[in-house]
């Protein structure tokens, strides 16, 4: 079963390639879902700053409940929100996909490797961390995961195909958790 084995300084993860094609799987659908459309909008051709930047005037909300929770408005208000998101979403947006794109690139390895199992050795915690985060706040948007979720997981008959999902979104709470402890 996969798991991370060492500590902050030499830290390896254990798994087999049909766990690593699963991860990829999901960095794939959440890197195609960071990069969707254009969020830039409305480019400000009379503010300097902006135009040296080619930073734009507004970047609107996301309407995908998914982006909503990973690109969260910092203020009620909407032109705060709005300001805050234009300076700050393309940054969160790049930083998110470069985690997501470096983790990937580990996990391809060991789908390319010849055994059944395989070892990432020296993996980055932080980066983990924050992938796995991003990858269980998507699967909990879209799973609507609530107090009662796992109740609802174990009452779901095999049979059913979200059964799955849910059996993967606690797989990754797992792997969340073991990372953390070796972090403790």
């Amino acid at each position: 079963m996969s798991h991370f084995e060492g500590s902050a300084h030499s830290l390896s993860l254990y798994l087999s390639h049909d766990e690593a094609e699963i991860l990829i799987n999901l960095v794939e659908q959440l890197l195609e879902l960071l990069g969707e459309g254009d969020f830039f909008h409305h480019y400000d051709t009379t503010d300097p700053l902006a135009q040296m930047l080619a930073m734009p005037s507004e970047i609107e909300i996301p309407e995908d409940p998914v982006l909503q929770r990973l690109l969260p408005n910092a203020y009620a208000d909407p032109e705060s929100a709005s300001d805050f998101r234009r300076y700050t979403e393309p940054a969160i947006r790049g930083m998110k996909q470069k985690t997501l794109r470096r983790v990937r690139e580990e996990l391809t390895s060991i789908v390319d490797a010849p055994d059944e199992a395989g070892v990432l050795a020296n993996v980055d915690p932080e980066t983990w961390l924050l992938a796995l985060n991003d990858l269980r706040l998507a699967l909990a948007v879209r799973l609507d995961i609530s107090a009662d979720s796992f109740e609802t997981f174990e009452l779901l008959p095999d049979e059913n195909p979200q059964k799955s999902i849910y059996a993967v979104y606690f797989w990754l709470g797992w792997l969340q958790e073991n990372l953390l402890a070796l972090l403790n």
